[in-house]
């Protein structure tokens, strides 16, 4: 069960503008890790491996994962994932109890080298 926390408002002259709100404690811990190429489209483009894990999460999982490439086509090995792309981000909607770890695959199909592809970051929310 998630705690209700009511939110505080303060004024601060020193502090940048901003508005700021959070609600209980963080929930569980995500991670992401890139392995590099899973499979070629000959010599040009092909897929890249990443892996989801998670724990102590309960919801439902938007995760965004960003790349040093534009990203053509996302995939998961569950069908129940929503799996979508925009410039170099791939974006992953799930609930916390798909297949824990999550494979997802990240095509490059406009010819650039796979070998080329790395992870430069992810976020994700729990709703």
């Amino acid at each position: 069960m998630r705690t209700y926390k009511k939110p505080v408002v303060s004024v601060d002259a020193g502090m940048t503008e901003g508005v700021y709100a959070a609600s209980g404690a963080a929930q569980g811990t995500l991670n992401v890790t890139y392995y590099g190429v899973w499979d070629r489209w000959g010599t040009n483009g092909g897929k890249g491996l990443a892996m989801a894990n998670w724990s102590g999460i309960d919801g439902t999982i938007t995760l965004n994962v960003h790349f040093n490439d534009t990203v053509d086509e996302a995939e998961t090995t569950d069908a129940s994932v929503q799996a979508s792309c925009s410039g170099k981000t791939a974006t992953f909607v799930f609930a916390s109890t798909v297949e824990n770890p999550l494979t997802m695959g990240i095509h490059l199909n406009h010819g650039t080298s796979i070998d080329d592809l790395k992870m430069t970051g992810f976020e994700y929310s729990v709703r």
